[in-house]
């Protein structure tokens, strides 16, 4: 089976559109969003309504906490925290019940799925460096052999095993005897990594391999809804920008 994961779609309807056609024309079985619906982006309705009927399971994102007031929004920069409260003032009563009944972590077989760093979920920390996997040594029995999470909008991988940690970023190198992997899928609808193209990962559930898919698709359209709406006009930038 092939499962696709998306995570960070941040309201932005017209990257997540494109990533569901390709997969609709790769041969996915099985969609999982693994959260941070909404924020910076215009369109929270039609990403919510789009993910809810695609996505088999989807987790609660920090973005997704605080706008249905699960987390401190005062945790936000301003302009995050303006973003923020126009969601929960646009979101449909379905929508803001729906994002509230949301899990932290799924499970598949032998692959786990998080929203943030998995050795705390509801903490929503991040893992960018070596240093940040080391940790979950600590975890380590407790880890799946697959573990995908999102939360940075980076694109990176660490195998672990019992006693080290080897960061195995831009391959797809897959886990040996006794080794578990950990990796951030990139973000459908706000990269980060200074490529603009919207990410996702297809994993192969019965090989084990994965891809990262990086597709281009209408930032121009996505910018000026941002614009449109009255947001920050950084949010709209970055989106060319990959940042």
């Amino acid at each position: 089976m092939k499962i696709g994961i998306i995570s960070d779609v941040h309201s932005n309807i017209q990257a997540l559109s494109t990533a569901f056609e390709y997969a609709d024309n790769h041969g996915v079985d099985r969609m999982i969003c693994l959260g941070d619906v909404v924020g910076y982006g215009a369109d929270p309705n039609p990403c919510c309504d789009l993910i809810r009927e695609r996505c088999v399971t989807t987790l609660l994102g920090n973005h997704d906490a605080a706008v249905i007031g699960a987390m401190e929004e005062s945790y936000y920069y301003q302009e995050a925290k303006d973003v923020i409260l126009w969601t929960r003032d646009q979101l449909s009563d379905e929508n803001f019940s729906w994002l509230f009944s949301l899990p932290y972590t799924a499970k598949v077989g032998d692959l786990g799925f998080f929203h943030s760093a998995p050795i705390l979920p509801s903490g929503f920390y991040y893992m960018v460096h070596e240093g940040d996997a080391a940790y979950h040594l600590q975890i380590f029995e407790k880890l799946d052999r697959y573990s995908f999470i999102g939360h940075s909008h980076l694109t990176q991988a660490f195998i672990l095993s019992e006693d080290e940690v080897r960061d195995v970023t831009g391959t797809t190198e897959t886990p040996g005897d006794g080794e578990k992997i950990i990796m951030t899928v990139g973000s459908v609808g706000q990269p980060r990594d200074r490529n603009p193209d919207l990410c996702f990962v297809i994993v192969d559930t019965e090989s084990g391999a994965y891809e990262y898919v990086r597709l281009s698709y209408d930032i121009k359209g996505a910018a000026e809804q941002i614009e449109t709406a009255g947001l920050s006009h950084r949010f709209s930038r970055r989106l060319y920008e990959g940042i």
